[in-house]
């Protein structure tokens, strides 16, 4: 089936993108959402999502606003208000949880509190993200805005990760090895529905 993009509309057109590329990991970005002094945490996943470089550590997702014209999600207003944040690798056990935090809440309200989810204070503004094997220490670098669109890509760059030590190792050359296995990554794959990891695939020699 050979299927046109230019004829349908912008929710046709995602809905078919979050359906063919696949998988797709899940940034679940944590983001300073205080007022008057009282902590608060936002919460809220992206999967259209992924590392961009390595020179510096940089990682892209991209972020929609709501229906409301000129209205931002609180990720992306937070992030501007206060740009040190966390991005977490949710484990597939995290799904429901994952899943509660796409829905929309009023202004202030956190996500972390709402649905008990169990966050960690670590040497960074934003606390780890418990029950994500990694977790990134992140900082606004860029943003932009696709042309015709409200959609924004942010640009974030990694200051330090955190990774579980269940799934540290060092090879013979004394590199860090991480278990993906371990990490046990949600991944998500459009229309209602996640997956998870299989089995790990050694890469192919000669």
């Amino acid at each position: 089936m050979e299927i046109e993009l230019g004829p349908l509309v912008e929710k046709d057109r995602y809905a078919l993108l979050t359906q063919t590329i696949i998988p797709r990991p899940i940034a679940w970005a944590l983001t300073d959402n205080s007022l008057d002094g009282e902590p608060s945490w936002n919460l809220a996943p992206f999967s259209f999502f992924n590392g961009i470089s390595s020179d510096p550590a940089m990682v892209m997702f991209s972020i929609g606003s709501w229906d409301v014209s000129g209205k931002v999600k609180d990720t992306l207003a937070n992030i501007r208000n206060k740009n040190a944040f966390t991005i977490g690798i949710a484990s597939k056990d995290l799904v429901q949880q994952v899943q509660q935090t796409a829905t929309e809440l009023p202004a202030g309200v956190s996500e972390v509190t709402e649905y008990g989810i169990s966050v960690t204070s670590w040497d960074w503004p934003t606390p780890l993200i418990d029950g994500c094997g990694v977790n990134f220490a992140c900082t606004l670098a860029k943003e932009v805005r696709i042309e015709e669109s409200s959609q924004i890509l942010v640009f974030a760059k990694i200051e330090k990760i955190w990774v579980t030590d269940a799934a540290v190792t060092r090879d013979e050359k004394n590199r860090i090895v991480i278990d993906p296995e371990v990490i046990d990554p949600l991944l998500r794959l459009g229309a209602g529905k996640y997956g998870k990891l299989g089995g790990v695939i050694p890469t192919p020699k000669g």
